[in-house]
């Protein structure tokens, strides 16, 4: 039997692999979208040299929802904080963080705060 090492025992560490051209990026992130067709789909994307890719859903209740879709799809869980939005008022930050194949990939939204109950 033959087995292969996947590091050196040496200590030596491995060379990182060169990064993804932006070309390669964009073809996984649509493999991305197509796998997760039956999840709510982002309105923005975002794809970044630096091996990253955003996903931003609308700024409604419901993206809560779809973001918390996407990070049971990818194994990932959902943050919740509170933060600021460019208007001044104040929002919910929901986002979820997975890899895909390599690609660090972050699932948003940032939902204004409803009106206060009385």
């Amino acid at each position: 039997m033959t087995s292969i090492q996947t590091y050196d025992r040496d200590g030596a560490a491995l060379p990182e692999l060169p990064p993804l051209p932006i070309g390669v990026l964009v073809v996984r992130t649509a493999e991305l979208l197509q796998q997760a067709a039956d999840l709510p789909q982002p309105r923005y994307i975002s794809i970044s040299a630096t091996q990253s890719v955003g996903l931003q859903f609308a700024p409604e209740q419901a993206s809560v929802r779809a973001v918390t879709r996407w990070a049971l799809r990818f194994g990932s869980v959902m943050t919740s904080q509170p933060g600021q939005g460019t208007d001044g008022g104040p929002q919910t930050w929901h986002r979820t963080d997975f890899d895909y194949y390599g690609i660090a990939v972050r699932a948003y939204a940032h939902v204004p705060a409803g009106p206060a109950s009385t």
